[in-house]
């Protein structure tokens, strides 16, 4: 069985570039998860207890 403090998570990279802007409405995206998302376009079914 593993413990849950002997679980590791991996360093996201850093990202230093300008965030590209939403196909659908145009406002720059936020990065989420480990992507670009659109926040306002994707409500609030963003994120990994949606899957």
């Amino acid at each position: 069985m593993i413990d849950e403090d002997d679980i590791e998570l991996p360093i996201l990279p850093r990202i230093n570039r300008e965030p590209p802007d939403c196909p659908i409405c145009g406002d720059p995206m936020s990065f989420i998860d480990g992507d670009w998302a659109c926040v306002d376009c994707n409500g609030e079914l963003l994120g990994p207890e949606t899957g």
